[in-house]
């Protein structure tokens, strides 16, 4: 499968992402230099070729997106190589709106599998394609942030769902 990448500068720093012709394969999160990001991107993906026309209308949500808009990202994902489950979790995640969260009890409820909270915190973690996926709006039952397996971990996670909520206030 060929595959192509595209570093793009944001307000937060260099986002990476990674394509298919069938879709998005992986979104790296942001990092200080462009070089960080290509180093993570050739080490994941061998062979893999820069492309800096790459998906411009998923570049601009990204830029957006880091600049505090509200942003529904409309791109195709392709998830080859994950198990149908994760899939069902991830489609189910992107439907959480700009600005709101919810539990990983009830995401686990949305896919038919009530009391399977644990295992959406599993597909969470192996979200290849973070913001696109809004794995940061998905919380712990009583609120708390839970895990988050980005750089930064759970404070990232905070500042995300922070810029959110004041997005939408203004």
């Amino acid at each position: 499968m060929e595959q192509f990448y595209r570093i793009i500068q944001t307000g937060m720093g260099f986002i990476g992402i990674v394509a298919s012709e069938r879709g998005l394969r992986r979104v790296y999160l942001p990092a200080r230099t462009r070089a960080a990001i290509e180093r993570a991107v050739r080490g994941a993906a061998p062979g893999v070729q820069e492309d800096g026309e790459l998906s411009p209308e998923l570049a601009d949500e990204l830029r957006r997106y880091f600049a505090g808009e509200a942003v529904e990202f409309r791109v195709r994902c392709d998830w080859r190589g994950h198990s149908e489950f994760e899939e069902d979790v991830w489609h189910a995640c992107r439907r959480i709106g700009y600005g709101k969260t919810t539990s990983y009890g009830a995401l686990a409820e949305a896919v038919g599998r009530p009391g399977g909270a644990r295992a959406i915190g599993v597909a969470m973690s192996r979200n290849p394609c973070p913001i696109v996926v809004p794995c940061h709006r998905v919380l712990k039952s009583d609120g708390t942030l839970g895990g988050y397996s980005g750089p930064g971990g759970a404070s990232f996670k905070q500042r995300l769902l922070d810029m959110e909520a004041a997005a939408v206030t203004v």
